[in-house]
């Protein structure tokens, strides 16, 4: 009797832990992919944004193409200059949402390539940062840091030590 007790325990003990072997692999298996979800999200949430954010220049663009449209005939008396004058003020405004719209993707990180059309019909495709440098309309650069350099001995630690991607020389 006490033989097949102990194989019993034996065989209970294997049992248990391969059974907590399973549940705890696929407890950090399911872990480990809903974090790997929420970064996937994020990222593309980020992409969306911006995405987003070139529709919405698109439609501004769009409404300002109408108001040019509406500006562009002759007054008809004073009624219609002063409604003309309000057309032009939108179009400024417009014109700075998107301004505002545009620098923040820039700020953001992302340099897209555009397509634009001038008044002839000549079709251009140019990066962002360009076409902003272009215009006129200039982009603050992200203000950094400077990195903090310290000695250890007899190295000099740039950067925290990070590794900038580039060749190292002796």
């Amino acid at each position: 009797m006490e033989i097949a007790a102990l194989l019993a325990f034996y065989v209970l003990g294997i049992l248990t832990g391969v059974v907590g072997m399973v549940a705890l692999t696929l407890y950090l298996g399911k872990h480990s992919l809903d974090k790997r979800k929420a970064e996937g999200e994020s990222s593309s949430k980020k992409v969306e944004s911006v995405s987003s954010r070139m529709k919405k220049v698109k439609e501004l663009t769009n409404e300002q193409l109408d108001l040019y449209s509406q500006v562009s005939g002759p007054q008809k008396n004073a009624l219609h200059g002063r409604y003309k004058n309000g057309l032009n003020g939108r179009i400024k405004e417009l014109e700075e949402e998107k301004s505002s719209i545009l620098k923040s993707i820039l700020a953001d990180g992302f340099d897209p390539e555009i397509t634009t059309v001038d008044q002839a019909g000549v079709v251009t495709t140019t990066k962002l940062s360009a076409f902003m440098a272009e215009s006129g309309i200039t982009v603050e650069p992200k203000k950094t840091e400077p990195t903090p350099t310290k000695q250890v001995g007899k190295f000099t630690v740039h950067r925290g030590g990070k590794d900038d991607g580039g060749n190292t020389t002796h």
